[in-house]
C-alpha cells in the first residue's frame, strides 16, 4: 500500500496510524541520545524538529507497536514507559503577548499535563515552582523518572525580538522556568530541547552546563532533513511521476531536485573539517511531491522578517552569505538577542549553510544552500534596495540572466545600469563589496546559479555563474576600467580551476564608477568579455 505524504503533519503517532510516509530516522535518534540525558538541537523552522520531538515522546512512552518496521523496533531500546512533559513553546506567546500572558499559557499547559496523568497540581507562586512540583510529583506517583521535551524553546523570545522591553521580561520568566531542569537531575530520565537560535539569558546554556548540544555534531547532521539516499529510497514513485510530468528523465529530475532543495550541511568534524552529508529541506520536498510540481513552499511559509529588520539597521556586509567567512566559535556560541548579527541570523534561520570548515583556522565558509533559498532571498533583499518595489528589478534580472544564457554580454552594460537606477540613494555605498552583493543578488533573482568569492590558488574569483556546461568568471572593479577585470582573470589563471572539466569558459570584466553626486545615482556600470 502506498504511503501518504502528510505535508503538515508533525505528530508521529498520527502519521503511523494514518499510513503516512515516515522517513526512518530512528537509528540516527538512537545513536544521538542513547548514552546521555540532556540534549539541545538547533535547526531552521519547518525542518522536522516537531516531528522529532513527537517521535521521542512515543519512544519514551514505550509505544513499541508504532515503530514496527523501523530500525529501532528490533534494537535494544528498553521501551520503558515514562511520564512525559511535552511543551510546545509556539503556543506560549505571540508578537503581541506579554510575560504575564506567556506565564498564564504555560500554567494552563502544565495543568493539562497534570490532569492527563490524574495528578493534582496545586497553584504555586512561580512557573518554576509549578514545573518543579509537576516533575517531582509525577516521578513519585509512577516511580519512574520523567522525560521533558520542549519544542521551539526560543519562540517566545523570537516573537518579541523587536520589542526589547517586553522581550527582556519574557526572558526573565523563561530563565527561572528552565532552571529546575538541572536541579532535579535525579528525577529526570531525559531532557530534549529544540529551537532555531541559541539565545543566552534563558538559563538553557548558562544554567544547564551539562547540556549536550547536537547542533553541529557530526552524528546529528542528518537527524532531520532528507539525505540523497533517503530521497531516492522513500520517494521513488513521486520522482518518476514528477519527471514524467515535466517530460525529463529520472536522472535530470534528480539533478533538478538536488539543485532546488538540497544543500544543507549541519554537522562538522572539528578535527578533520569534514561536513556531514548534504540534506534536503523536508518541508519543501513533501509539498513538492504532494502537489506534483516544483514549488517554493518553504520560503513562502515565512519570510525572514527579523533578518530584514536587522539589515535595515545598516548591517550590509553580511547580507550576502556567499563566500562569507565567520569564526566557528562565533557561530557556535549562544548570544544575546540584542547582539545577534545578520550573519548568525542567516545561518540559523536556514538562509545560509556551511560550505567549508578549516580545522586549522576554525573559519566556517557559508553559502546559500540551494536555488529555492538563493532566488527567494535575493528577491526579498533586493526589495530593500529598490525605490519602486521588486517587480521592475525582477524583470531586469530576468533580462540580465537571458544575456548570459544567450551570450549577449554586450547588452549587460545597459541592463546593469537600469538595475542600478532602481536603487535608493541612501544605501549606495562606495565599496566594491556592496556592488558585488547587489550584482550577485540580481543574478540569483534571475534564477542563475551564481556564487561569490570562489577560492583559487591565487586569490578568489568575485563571481562565478554556472549555466549547464558553461562557466562565466566575473571580476568586478571599483572606479577602475572593466578591462582590468579581464586582465586579472587571465593573469591569475582563474580558468585553471575549470579547464579539466571540459567546460566552456568566458571571462567577464565588470566595473562600476561612482560620481560625486551619489544622491542622483551617478553610478555607471561597464562590461567587457572574452572567451577563454
Amino acid at each position: 500500500m502506498k504511503k501518504l505524504i502528510l505535508t503538515d503533519q508533525s505528530n508521529f503517532a498520527d502519521i503511523r496510524r494514518q499510513g503516512g510516509l515516515y522517513v526512518d530516522k530512528t537509528k540516527e535518534i538512537y545513536d544521538c541520545i542513547s548514552t546521555g540525558k540532556y540534549y539541545f538541537l538547533s535547526r531552521p523552522r519547518r525542518f522536522g524538529k516537531s516531528l522529532l520531538c513527537s517521535t521521542l515522546r512515543e519512544m519514551f512512552l514505550g509505544n513499541k507497536d508504532l515503530f514496527e518496521g523501523l530500525w529501532i523496533y528490533s534494537s535494544n531500546w528498553s521501551w520503558d514507559r515514562h511520564p512525559i512533559i511535552h511543551l510546545d513553546m509556539t503556543l506560549a506567546a505571540g508578537n503581541t503577548s506579554t510575560a504575564i500572558i506567556m506565564t498564564s499559557a504555560l500554567r494552563i499547559r502544565l495543568q493539562e499535563i497534570a490532569q492527563a496523568y490524574d495528578f493534582q497540581l496545586k497553584p504555586h507562586i512561580s512557573l518554576a515552582q509549578e514545573l518543579w512540583a509537576l516533575i517531582t510529583g509525577l516521578a513519585a506517583k509512577f516511580q519512574q523518572r520523567v522525560v521533558v521535551i520542549i519544542d521551539e524553546y526560543d519562540k517566545p523570545v523570537l516573537d518579541l525580538i523587536d520589542n526589547p522591553t517586553e522581550r527582556n521580561e519574557v526572558q526573565k520568566v523563561l530563565h527561572d522556568f528552565y532552571a529546575p531542569l538541572k536541579a532535579l537531575d535525579e528525577n529526570l530520565r531525559f531532557v530534549f530541547l529544540t529551537g532555531v537560535y541559541k539565545f543566552s539569558k534563558t538559563s538553557i546554556f548558562s544554567g544547564l552546563n551539562n547540556l549536550t548540544d547536537l547542533t553541529f555534531a557530526s552524528q546529528a547532521g542528518t537527524l532531520v532533513g532528507y539525505t540523497q539516499e533517503e530521497l531516492e529510497a522513500n520517494f521513488s514513485d513521486e520522482i518518476d511521476t514528477l519527471a514524467s510530468k515535466e517530460k525529463i528523465t529520472r536522472f535530470a529530475m534528480l539533478k533538478k531536485l538536488r539543485e532546488q532543495y538540497n544543500g544543507y550541511h549541519f554537522g562538522v568534524d572539528n578535527s578533520t573539517g569534514k561536513l556531514s552529508p548534504s540534506t534536503y529541506n523536508p518541508f519543501a520536498l513533501n509539498h513538492t511531491f504532494a502537489a506534483n510540481q516544483m514549488i517554493e513552499q518553504w520560503f513562502a511559509s515565512g519570510s525572514p522578517s527579523f533578518l530584514i529588520k536587522k539589515i535595515k539597521t545598516g548591517d550590509f556586509e553580511s547580507i550576502d552569505p556567499q563566500g562569507l567567512e565567520i569564526p566557528f566559535n562565533d557561530l557556535q556560541n549562544s548570544c544575546d538577542p540584542d547582539r545577534i548579527t545578520a550573519t548568525s541570523l542567516l545561518y540559523y534561520a536556514g538562509y545560509a549553510t556551511m560550505r567549508e570548515f578549516d580545522p586549522h583556522t576554525r573559519l566556517v565558509r557559508l553559502g546559500f544552500p540551494n536555488l529555492e533559498v538563493s532566488q527567494a532571498t535575493s528577491k526579498e533583499l533586493l526589495g530593500l534596495f529598490s525605490q519602486h518595489g521588486t517587480s521592475t528589478t525582477y524583470k531586469l534580472a530576468i533580462k540580465i540572466a537571458d544575456c548570459f544564457r544567450q551570450h549577449r554580454l554586450d547588452d549587460l552594460k545597459d541592463l546593469f545600469n537600469q538595475a542600478l537606477a532602481q536603487l535608493t540613494y541612501q544605501i549606495i555605498i562606495s565599496q566594491e563589496k556592496y556592488f558585488q552583493t547587489v550584482i550577485l543578488l540580481v543574478l540569483q533573482m534571475g534564477k542563475l546559479r551564481a556564487n561569490a568569492e570562489i577560492p583559487t590558488n591565487d586569490g578568489s574569483m568575485d563571481i562565478v555563474v554556472e549555466i549547464g556546461n558553461e562557466i562565466f568568471i566575473v571580476e568586478l572593479k571599483f572606479n577602475k576600467p572593466a578591462a582590468n577585470g579581464l586582465l586579472q582573470i587571465k593573469n591569475k589563471d582563474y580558468a585553471k580551476k575549470f579547464k579539466s572539466q571540459g567546460l566552456k569558459l568566458t571571462a567577464v570584466g565588470l566595473s562600476v564608477a561612482i560620481g560625486k553626486d551619489i544622491a542622483a545615482n551617478k553610478c555607471i556600470f561597464d562590461v567587457v568579455s572574452e572567451e577563454l
